[in-house]
């Protein structure tokens, strides 16, 4: 069922054009088979801070050509913003469409450095935000390490809530400790006040 609505929502919505704050043409697609090496160049632009607070060490062609081989929107949904054919902005949304947690979505993102404070990372994230709502999940999460401030303050800005912050929870890929700020999103929620907003009046 989850696979039939993602798929329509796809096709019907990418590629997708926005601009960005500065007037800025991007496209915004599903990340697909053939990106292997545009992904790879794109990871090897990201600051050495930036990929060091990922989960997976992406300088390594290896850990992108493991994504790609297993790439399935089943469970993972990648969104990737495009400029002049360049991948410049990734987000993805994690979802089990089966267990307990079939109810629940992960959200992690990464822009390109060039492309910060212009709206490309909210852009991406209201985008995941709408299709997690399409495939009716409930609640969306993201974890983010308190170095990564501009992110907290973005996910806040579009509705998250910290809603704990574990201290030394996390290393990073030099074996640095840091703390965890998980922030969550209740979609169920926010689709009950945008439902009242809209009501007509008695």
């Amino acid at each position: 069922m989850i696979m039939g609505k993602l798929t329509e929502l796809l096709t019907r919505e990418y590629p997708k054009p926005v601009t960005l704050e500065d007037g800025t043409p991007v496209i915004l697609r599903p990340l697909l088979k053939g990106d292997e090496e545009a992904l790879v160049k794109y990871f090897q632009t990201l600051p050495p801070e930036d990929r060091l607070c990922l989960k997976e060490d992406v300088t390594d062609p290896k850990v992108i050509e493991n994504w790609i081989y297993e790439l399935n929107y089943d469970d993972v949904l990648p969104l990737i913003a495009l400029h002049n054919g360049q991948i410049v902005g990734d987000a993805t949304l994690h979802f089990s469409p089966i267990g307990w947690t079939r109810h629940l979505g992960d959200l992690r993102l990464t822009t390109s450095t060039q492309y910060r404070v212009r709206g490309l990372g909210t852009i991406l994230v209201q985008n995941l935000i709408d299709i997690a709502a399409h495939l009716d999940l409930e609640q969306l999460s993201v974890e983010i390490p308190p170095v990564l401030d501009k992110a907290f303050y973005l996910f806040e800005k579009l509705g998250f809530k910290e809603v704990a912050q574990l201290k030394g929870f996390v290393r990073d890929l030099e074996g640095t400790e840091s703390d965890l700020v998980l922030m969550v999103m209740n979609l169920h929620e926010k689709k009950t006040k945008a439902g009242k907003k809209r009501a007509p009046a008695a």
